[in-house]
């Protein structure tokens, strides 16, 4: 089941007050499935699964789960280790990735991870289809 399907947004340059909506020029698609939800009967390892997809003005340097990541996880309370994070980069031969992290650091409740992406792997990609058909394009 689908949890959220939403837009969440990064302010560039100095001014980062506000702005109209269309002057955020780093955007992001993002949809949350709670498998748990949607399979009650089967027990998942990584029951959440978040989707991001870039939709900005201008493509961003970094990945959303490294621009994003820490505000999604802390929004809906997710515990990282039980999330399958999947990423569309258009710029990268149109692929699909999932992020794999790894504990770097932590300090008090802030949490940095480093992050390793691979591409999505068949059974994740039939897991996904339902709710996202654009990632059938693998």
């Amino acid at each position: 089941m689908i949890v959220y399907d939403g837009i969440y947004r990064l302010p560039t340059g100095a001014d980062q007050g506000f702005k109209p909506r269309a002057q955020w020029e780093y955007a992001w698609q993002v949809r949350i499935i709670d498998m748990g939800l949607s399979q009650s009967t089967v027990l998942h390892l990584k029951s959440m699964i978040v989707v991001v997809n870039q939709t900005g003005v201008k493509p961003c340097l970094t990945s959303g789960a490294e621009s994003i990541g820490k505000k999604i996880s802390r929004d809906f309370n997710l515990v990282i280790s039980r999330v399958l994070w999947v990423e569309h980069f258009p710029d990268n031969n149109d692929q699909w990735c999932a992020a794999a992290f790894k504990l770097k650091s932590n300090f008090g409740p802030d949490i940095n991870y480093h992050i390793r992406w691979r591409p999505l792997r068949p059974n994740e990609v039939d897991l996904i289809k339902p709710y996202i058909p654009e990632v059938s394009q693998i």
